[in-house]
């Protein structure tokens, strides 16, 4: 993600306000608001106000977060800073919003006085939103919403989040919990709290990774973090969509934009479109030269990210304009014969992402050439000091720094 603007504003926000920015051209933004708000017995201690705590609710050109609930009232849904429940902490929303060229306005509605903080606005680049939360410092504090993504008309394909907790001496664990869309994520650990993704008692300091494939459809979508005491929060990659269809194993047909792709998704099109008619372990090692590329500690030319690998220009010669794969890679379903074949290299390619299968170290290159002129000038020219690796099938397997 690209920041356009940060200010600061430190303010009270009495009954309204309004901030307006631009944006040069139509597409996903994120919008990030830090703001706090004080409870009614806070409030009652320094006389401000008797038995009302601070709400603060928001509206983006004119357009409001509905509850889940479908409940009336702004000051009390998901999208809101509600003063009882946070007792004058800070709570972190990040919108992901489909915006037109032009001018935007967000617009605050208060009731009490809750404080706005500051808002950064960023240009979401490949339909990804990475983030590192643990940026935005974290107050001790009872179970309360703390981070919180809101789409308004962006579905959301992939969420993976990276956190770890801790025992709190002479204090309750952190724990940190996730709710999709008002359901909260349970931890199948039988000594863990039930609904504490991330528990301190058993973590004791260790890193866990939330990773699924939700395919939220475009509308308003809510991912909200709950944090009691202090986890740390260090990673957020949420890959969302303004398409109106997401492809799925069944439905797999691309939208016109690889990056509507799931990160299993684009991986299976690449298994398939390379090496659909090689075996299981021939899948498995084209799959594997992605990821090895992504973490060579030789090459800074390589992307980082799965998507940005396969689709890097010249690469993987079955998503070349010219290449009489890629019809097939856009529509696994295209000849109909291949079905079984499509669905068993999704499964590989799921079970990889999910870690379920080793990667084969080294691996970064490959090809199934016959004619030895070719093979000649893809070992001198392609990937020159390669070390060739494996035979599987008729594909030949290297491992290149290049």
């Amino acid at each position: 993600m690209g920041l356009l603007k940060k200010e600061d504003l430190n303010k009270k926000i009495k009954k309204e306000f309004q901030y307006t920015f631009s944006v040069e051209k139509s597409g996903i933004y994120a919008v990030v608001v830090s703001a706090r708000a004080k409870s009614w017995l806070q409030n009652l201690k320094k006389f401000i106000s008797f038995f009302n705590d601070d709400n603060l609710a928001v509206r983006v050109n004119n357009v409001g977060f509905p509850k889940l609930s479908g409940e009336r009232g702004e000051f009390d849904g998901e999208a809101s800073w509600n003063g009882n429940i946070l007792k004058g902490l800070s709570q972190i929303h990040l919108f992901i919003l489909n915006l037109k060229e032009g001018e935007q306005n967000i617009n605050f509605v208060a009731k009490g006085e809750p404080f706005l903080e500051f808002i950064e606005i960023f240009r979401v680049d490949k339909n990804l939103i990475s983030i590192d939360p643990s940026k935005y410092d974290i107050e001790d504090g009872n179970r309360r919403p703390w981070f919180n993504v809101l789409t308004g008309n962006v579905g959301i394909i992939t969420i993976k989040a990276i956190a770890s907790a801790n025992l709190s001496p002479n204090q309750d664990d952190n724990d940190l919990q996730i709710r999709v869309n008002g359901i909260r994520e349970q931890n199948n650990d039988p000594k863990a709290h039930q609904y504490w993704f991330w528990c301190g008692r058993i973590l004791r300091g260790q890193s866990k990774i939330f990773i699924r494939i939700i395919n939220l459809k475009l509308g308003f979508n809510y991912i909200e973090f709950w944090a009691d005491r202090k986890p740390l929060f260090n990673e957020l990659n949420v890959r969302v969509t303004i398409s109106d269809r997401i492809p799925t194993v069944d439905d797999p047909l691309w939208t016109g934009d690889f990056y509507d792709d799931s990160e299993e998704m684009i991986l299976a099109r690449l298994i398939f479109g390379e090496a659909r008619s090689q075996s299981e372990e021939a899948w498995i090692w084209v799959a594997s030269s992605v990821f090895n590329r992504i973490s060579s500690p030789t090459s800074d030319w390589w992307p980082d990210t799965v998507h940005d690998v396969i689709l890097q220009e010249q690469q993987y010669e079955s998503f070349n304009q010219d290449n009489d794969n890629l019809p097939h890679i856009k529509n696994p379903h295209l000849d109909p014969t291949q079905k079984e074949s499509w669905e068993d290299c999704y499964k590989i390619a799921e079970t990889i992402s999910k870690g379920q299968i080793k990667t084969i170290l080294e691996v970064t290159h490959f090809h199934s050439y016959t004619n030895p002129e070719d093979i000649k000038r893809f070992e001198t020219k392609i990937v020159p000091n390669a070390k060739f690796l494996k035979k599987i099938d008729k594909m030949y397997f290297y491992s290149s720094p290049n």
